[in-house]
């Protein structure tokens, strides 16, 4: 592992993150996931399991580092914390378009500390 933690690894998550939370996400999932906790489970464990598979062809992540991705997801797509962050920290009372920008931001912030700590 480099200084940085493994960047190569980084690239990978980053496809798998598109990939689970995009491509791979239904318009069920999307409408449903904030108010649904079945909705978001299903979601969450689709965009894990591609985050996961994504991983691998750079060594993969440990079953801490997709604990902590799965976890982060359930709790980001929930919702309170990016309005929180939106009310609070961006003064911001009309989320639409920048909460989608803040919550991508958590992801790869989340995917980031993966692949430097785990």
């Amino acid at each position: 592992m480099s200084e940085l933690g493994r960047p190569e690894l980084l690239a990978w998550l980053l496809v798998g993150h598109l990939v689970g939370d995009f491509l791979l996400q239904t318009g069920w999932m999307a409408r449903n996931k904030v108010h649904n906790p079945l909705a978001r489970t299903v979601h969450v464990l689709v965009y894990a399991s591609a985050v996961y598979l994504a991983g691998l062809p750079a060594g993969g992540i440990s079953w801490t580092g997709l604990a902590f991705v799965t976890l982060t997801h359930y709790l980001l797509d929930g919702r309170w914390f990016v309005r929180f962050w939106l009310r609070c920290l961006n003064g911001s009372e009309n989320p639409s378009w920048l909460g989608i920008v803040v919550d991508q931001c958590w992801h790869v912030v989340v995917l980031a500390l993966v692949a430097l700590l785990f």
